[in-house]
């Protein structure tokens, strides 16, 4: 079943696939569960760690309203609201990666300071709390909620 392929199995088909015939098979074959957008895929990763939205709220330390905004689609999150979020739902390092890079947001990068405590932070599951306070013993920006949206 193609639902249950590792992007990187399918990759592989892909990089495989030696004709046109071959790319509409496979384009056809994954239509259904291609993922492009941010949201539903963060809202698929909550149904899946069985996190309600309420209990995100109380996570992420995000006023209740503005989150409901921004997993409605009514407002689009910043990076750090988008991290917030991601790591209050316990996602692991490569699902908060490819939060970031349906978001088209820079995905956290090794090299940058600030970016290496939240992949450390990540990889032990840090509540936001937890990151926070460790963003603050490096003295680096601490996440959401102190920033809005870019639309405002």
């Amino acid at each position: 079943m193609i639902e249950n392929k590792r992007t990187s199995d399918l990759l592989e088909i892909l990089n495989n696939t030696d004709s046109e015939e071959g790319l509409k098979r496979y384009v056809q074959d994954t239509a259904d569960y291609a993922v492009t957008d941010f949201l539903s895929y963060f809202i698929a990763l909550l149904d899946e760690n069985g996190i309600s939205k309420a209990e995100l709220v109380k996570k992420t330390g995000i006023e209740r309203t503005y989150l409901y905004q921004l997993l409605n689609g009514q407002r689009t999150p910043t990076r750090d609201y988008l991290i917030t979020m991601c790591i209050a739902a316990g996602l692991k390092l490569e699902q908060v990666t490819r939060c970031l890079e349906l978001s088209q947001e820079g995905i956290l990068y090794a090299k940058n300071k600030r970016d290496s405590v939240l992949i450390y932070a990540i990889n032990r599951a840090y509540n936001v709390m937890q990151t926070n306070e460790l963003l603050f013993e490096m003295n680096e920006e601490l996440l959401a909620p102190q920033k809005k949206t870019r639309e405002e």
